[in-house]
């Protein structure tokens, strides 16, 4: 695993390492920023605006054209808050995200193509000094500011984003934009009663999506199922944070265990989309917090028998479950090595588990309040 993390960070230091790409890096993010302006200077009655509290930081979203600014405030609905604070003054944003959709708002920028083929592999360009940071997807580009603060993206056309974008909208920057402010993101879900949480660790099909759901239904939080935001909380504990309501789930497994969801799903468009998105903020508004502190890890697994069982799993056991998923497949997750510490003192400090996927989904979200009575007796 270290072997592991160090390879990552040496791939990341040499992102961008090219001057005429630092340069376009730069480039790019100007001329989104003033086209934007333009743009926003002679639309302004027609402009979107709603502020979001992510990982309890303030944001500002700033949206050119209706669908798009639909598309954008779905999976994060959940965290939006007022504008202003207790007594109504304006709060100031530490991060501002500006998009538009060209096709809505008849506004170009130089530079953004949008492709008919959505298959087309996304490029991420940055500066060498790793200020900005540009990724360029077949409908998308969009430039990331780090030192000001400042996500500007232009869409093509909003009606061709494809289930990534439609659930996880501008991932990779906001990802990174957590990190910079000492916030791990980790491939893992995250339910929770009273405030009380239970992280589930895993890769891919381990059955993450199947927990969350089934403790979603049984009436507890859900906060997560794919990506959560990790943070100490200064007294030897960690604080799970959602960043999006959005689950994909395969339509085959969505109309054998969760019927209720099949009329609100939203197709994949791409072929290695093979499962369907349900925005969930929109179904259960009343159950999404946006924090919980987090008492335990459960690491899924699918057995071959009804009942759904609990048993002490050893912190190497969840290391190992966390962390490749965690440090390489996350989009800008290069923490190298000092990600890897995170997880490993996470890990640490909290009670770890395996939880023993059984056929009858009911036993589920018994067995996860079972794990929080133990942990907060």
């Amino acid at each position: 695993l270290r072997l592991m993390a160090q390879t990552t960070a040496r791939r990341s230091a040499s992102t961008g390492g090219d001057p005429l790409f630092s340069g376009r890096a730069a480039q790019l993010f100007g001329r989104l920023r003033d086209t934007f302006e333009t743009g926003l200077e002679s639309n302004a009655a027609a402009a979107f605006e709603n502020t979001y509290r992510l990982a309890g930081r303030v944001v500002r979203i700033r949206v050119l054209g209706s669908e798009l600014a639909r598309c954008v405030h779905r999976p994060i609905a959940h965290l939006a808050v007022t504008a202003g604070d207790e007594r109504g003054a304006p709060i100031r944003p530490e991060l501002t995200i500006d998009l538009w959709d060209e096709h809505a708002v008849g506004l170009a920028c130089t530079g953004c193509v949008a492709h008919e083929d959505l298959t087309i592999q996304s490029q991420v360009t940055a500066s060498h000094e790793g200020r900005f940071v540009v990724e360029e997807r077949a409908q998308l580009v969009s430039a990331f500011d780090r030192a000001a603060g400042r996500i500007i993206a232009w869409v093509g056309d909003a009606r061709r984003l494809t289930r990534y974008e439609l659930g996880r909208p501008l991932h990779s920057h906001l990802l990174l934009w957590h990190r910079d402010r000492g916030v791990q993101a980790v491939h893992s879900g995250l339910v929770a009663k009273d405030g009380q949480g239970v992280l589930f660790g895993g890769p891919g099909g381990s059955g993450k999506s199947t927990v969350s759901l089934t403790s979603l239904g049984a009436g507890l939080d859900y906060l997560a199922d794919d990506y959560v935001g990790l943070k100490p909380d200064g007294d030897g504990g960690y604080r799970g944070y959602s960043l999006y309501s959005s689950t994909a789930v395969n339509p085959a497994h969505m109309r054998r265990c969760f019927p209720h969801l099949v009329e609100h799903e939203i197709p994949g468009v791409l072929p290695h989309e093979d499962k369907s998105l349900v925005l969930l903020a929109e179904l259960f508004p009343a159950q999404l917090p946006s924090v919980a502190q987090i008492r335990a890890v459960a690491l899924p697994r699918v057995v071959d028998r009804e009942r759904t069982t609990v048993r002490p799993a050893t912190k190497f056991d969840a290391v190992l479950r966390l962390a490749p998923s965690s440090l390489m497949a996350l989009p800008h997750s290069n923490s190298g090595a000092s990600g890897l510490d995170v997880l490993t003192e996470f890990v640490s400090a909290v009670p770890t588990f395996w939880l023993e996927l059984g056929r009858d989904l009911p036993q589920i979200p018994k067995a996860v309040e079972s794990i929080l009575a133990e942990v907060t007796a």
